[in-house]
């Protein structure tokens, strides 16, 4: 049966970002090879793009594309030629969202209106026909067309009024928190993307009709690769980071780069030890030293998030499937789960691959292909539960097969189907 919500007749109208979230960068080995090649810094090739001094001018209007690639060409000391093989190589890997698409397609079947609401060069519009997806929009405002960008007011009021739409009934999907934050200032109901099983959630609990996905068992499957954090431990939430915000007086999104940004990365991979880790964010944070640190983290992550249903997931699992545990995680990650649930890592799963450990971390290719080798299986013999998109997007890349969790009825619900469990996974137990 379908679990769709009821419609709310409210909601006549989605709105979707481009970038990040209809066509997303699913593999960084190009602009890695970018940045070998021409001797940049890790993310120097997304620095020299993103970070220029000309992006805005351009997502504005004020320049266009050519000009625009011209001016990083020049910054990094290219000539012509060269230019175009960066530019050309730094979208190679990216990749357009076709289910996302489809669902695009489906809601305006059914009867919503949609549009397309993007920073992006005024060359967006021809790409959109290239890509054979201008149809899908009853609407598009780009803001290289516009002379307007997101976050300001103005360009969402643009798009309701040649939706003729209020904002009241319309929803706004985009993957920077500044912009859901504007969206719903204007009065927009509005939905931060992380993948389009979350976004089916929001949706549908803002009352927008949404079909379930169709699925099939697919029938050799013989290991599930297991995420950790957001997966079998709830992560903190929005409104936890906004509430610790407000406490410590920062401005809003500070604390999730804090957390979870460079230094986070260079901890994941082993790079720097936990106490330096900790140092680090009291620094950012104001506070006095790695002890202070390390005790507003454990403030910061304590109470019992420990998925039970996912845990009893994986005991029925056991014995049937090759169960992994992948996980960006700092060194004593077992430990502190052994020690805060009870829960045996190493005794749980065939195989536990921690990216502190193993100097590699998702989304990197290397380390699926680390984890594959070692439970012995092709990529099309895996699945993937994973929460975090670009961990899906880059798994899938690979030909592995991936579910991206989102809460544990939704997500084992989908497990159970591509496994092809009739009775669920209670009815392995039996």
């Amino acid at each position: 049966m379908s679990t769709m919500a009821m419609n709310n007749d409210a909601i006549r109208t989605v709105i979707f970002d481009f970038g990040g979230v209809l066509r997303r960068t699913v593999t960084r080995a190009p602009r890695r090879e970018l940045e070998q090649r021409l001797g940049l810094e890790p993310d120097g090739a997304s620095e020299a793009v993103f970070g220029s001094p000309r992006w805005d001018d351009v997502q504005l209007g004020r320049i266009n594309i050519t000009e625009f690639w011209a001016d990083v060409g020049r910054r990094l000391g290219l000539d012509a030629g060269e230019s175009d093989e960066f530019r050309e190589a730094f979208w190679s890997g990216d990749r357009l969202d076709e289910d996302l698409v489809a669902l695009i397609r489906h809601l305006r079947d059914a009867g919503y209106r949609t549009a397309l609401l993007s920073n992006a060069p005024a060359g967006l519009r021809l790409l959109l026909d290239e890509l054979g997806i201008a149809d899908a929009f009853d609407v598009t405002v780009i803001s290289g067309c516009e002379g307007l960008m997101k976050p300001d007011p103005a360009i969402f009021e643009l798009a309701l009024a040649r939706l003729g739409a209020r904002a009241d009934e319309a929803v706004f999907v985009d993957d920077f928190r500044v912009n859901v934050a504007a969206a719903r200032q204007v009065g927009l109901h509005a939905a931060r993307f992380r993948g389009l099983a979350p976004l089916r959630k929001q949706l549908r609990e803002l009352g927008v009709r949404v079909p379930d996905p169709a699925l099939e068992p697919l029938p050799d499957i013989r290991a599930i690769i297991f995420d950790w954090g957001g997966v079998v431990e709830e992560l903190t939430g929005d409104a936890h980071l906004a509430e610790w915000e407000q406490r410590l007086a920062l401005e809003s999104g500070m604390l999730a780069r804090v957390l979870w940004g460079q230094v986070w990365r260079q901890l994941s991979v082993g790079a720097i030890s936990e106490d330096e880790y900790a140092a680090r964010v009291a620094e950012r944070l104001g506070l006095p030293d790695w002890e202070a640190g390390r005790r507003f983290m454990a403030e910061f992550y304590a109470g019992d998030r420990f998925y039970q249903p996912v845990a009893a997931a994986i005991r029925a699992l056991r014995g049937r499937y090759r169960l992994a545990l992948l996980s960006n995680a700092p060194p004593g990650q077992a430990e502190r789960v052994r020690e805060q649930f009870g829960f045996d890592i190493h005794a749980e799963f065939d195989l536990y691959i921690n990216s502190a450990l193993v100097g590699l971390r998702k989304p990197d290719p290397a380390i699926f292909y680390l984890t594959l080798e070692r439970l012995g299986v092709e990529p099309g013999q895996a699945v993937l539960v994973d929460d975090m998109v670009y961990n899906v997007d880059a798994a899938r890349e690979l030909g592995i097969h991936t579910v991206q969790f989102v809460d544990p009825a939704t997500s084992l619900a989908e497990l159970e189907s591509l496994l092809g469990l009739e009775h669920g996974l209670a009815g392995l137990t039996d």
